[in-house]
């Protein structure tokens, strides 16, 4: 029975990671933490992946942008264990230490070139060191083949761990049609990594008897890969002095990951496509953005965006699993930036994020449970080229009820982050 259970997990792993605004990661700098409508920035190189085409506004030169961050994460499973009456828990409580992005921007004229890296998608890992309800009920169907129906799995200990984690290079160029109205387009070029690796131990269990008759272990460790390449078309349009609207179209990402195994296992019996080599068809959707700044007067700037997430539309291969039962996911963000004076500013803003989950996709691998974010920031401006920024948000997430073999499992979870940016300009 070796492999068996893990089998098993790969089929709801490949299944419930999914992509989309899931999987996208919407903070890809300090600017964003700080200030979360973004999708009409004219003010700094992050425009690179919020707003291309409203680079052309910038001032002539050559204007830079990094920025790290921090995610500190805390993923609870509470339910009861196959074989057990006392109602427990699970956790993940391993923090993404580090999350770069890098933007350039070279300004000349109504021109205005550019390019950066960033980790658009993933970022993250979880570690369940205690293991999942689901593992137990997994191998008991497999225990059950063997032994008949009425025997079970019950677990002696076991854990699970996965990563996700993209990676990204933007090259474009936008351009000035006249004062108050920009273009611009660019390729993206991204690199995607998924990992598993888990182990388990069961004790088979003869119910008529209530006495062990047999064990069984498994173990996993697979790393999966994809390369692919995709587009955006972004437009930016000023009516006034006061007011600028801008808009971004990004195509679907069309991934097909590869699967290497580092361990020897019959899980690619039951799951060929998961065996060492297999291929299977996982892109990350189209998206389609608009946004609005609006400055009330020389201090006071207000900011208004929005992202649709085109879930549905996008290729998952003939093997999704549970994906079908996603919609399109969407997102609204509201932000405030005050500016004290030629040195300091300070914002403030909220964001929705509604993934299109329902409890029919919430399952021990990954529950996508609705998020609000409230986040805020100060900006630092050193001297004429240089500027830093700091900036935190804390989550608001509802908790999920399982269905299905998830049934009687409550799905939480508390997220923040910190992040770190500085400007140059020159």
């Amino acid at each position: 029975m070796r492999g068996g259970l893990f089998a098993a997990v790969l089929i709801l792993l490949s299944g419930v990671l999914p992509a989309g605004n899931l999987d996208i990661l919407g903070i890809r700098s300090a600017e964003y933490l700080m200030e979360v409508s973004r999708n009409a920035v004219t003010d700094c190189a992050d425009g690179v992946t919020y707003n291309p085409a409203g680079l052309t506004f910038m001032d002539d030169g050559i204007h830079l942008n990094f920025s790290g961050q921090y995610i500190g994460k805390d993923y609870t499973i509470t339910g009861t264990l196959l074989g057990e009456a006392e109602e427990t828990e699970v956790s993940s409580t391993k923090p993404t230490p580090f999350i770069p992005n890098f933007y350039a921007v070279y300004k000349t004229g109504n021109i205005a070139a550019f390019g950066g890296f960033t980790v658009p998608a993933g970022g993250g890992s979880v570690d369940y060191s205690d293991g999942l309800f689901v593992m137990p009920l997994l191998e008991t169907g497999l225990v059950q083949a063997q032994y008949g129906p009425n025997h079970i799995a019950v677990m002696n200990e076991g854990s699970m761990e996965g990563r996700s984690f993209y990676m990204r290079g933007i090259a474009g160029i936008a351009c000035s049609l006249n004062d108050n109205f920009s273009v611009a387009v660019s390729g993206r070029y991204t690199s995607g990594h998924r990992n598993y690796k888990g182990q388990g131990s069961f004790t088979v269990i003869d119910l008529t008897t209530g006495l062990p008759v047999g064990s069984t272990s498994g173990e996993l460790d697979v790393d999966r890969s994809a390369n692919g390449i995709s587009a955006v078309i972004s437009v930016d349009y000023k009516p006034s002095d006061r007011i600028n609207l801008a808009a971004r179209y990004e195509t679907a990402t069309a991934l097909d990951f590869e699967a290497s195994a580092n361990v020897a296992s019959s899980w690619d019996v039951l799951l060929p496509y998961m065996a060492d080599g297999a291929k299977q068809r996982r892109d990350l959707p189209a998206v389609a953005a608009i946004g609005v700044e609006m400055m009330v007067n020389s201090k006071l700037r207000l900011g208004s965006s929005a992202n649709y997430y085109f879930v549905n539309a996008s290729d998952q291969g003939d093997d999704d699993g549970i994906e079908d039962a996603y919609s399109d996911g969407w997102e609204a963000n509201i932000s405030s930036r005050y500016q004290f004076n030629n040195t300091f500013a300070c914002a403030l803003g909220y964001s929705y994020s509604n993934y299109g989950g329902s409890d029919s996709t919430y399952t021990d691998f990954e529950y996508m449970l609705n998020t609000g974010l409230l986040s805020g920031g100060v900006n630092w401006q050193a001297n004429d080229i240089m500027d830093f920024t700091l900036a935190g948000g804390t989550t608001f997430i509802r908790k999920g009820e399982g269905a299905g073999i998830y049934t009687g499992e409550t799905f939480d979870k508390k997220v923040f982050f910190v992040a770190i940016g500085a400007n140059a300009s020159f």
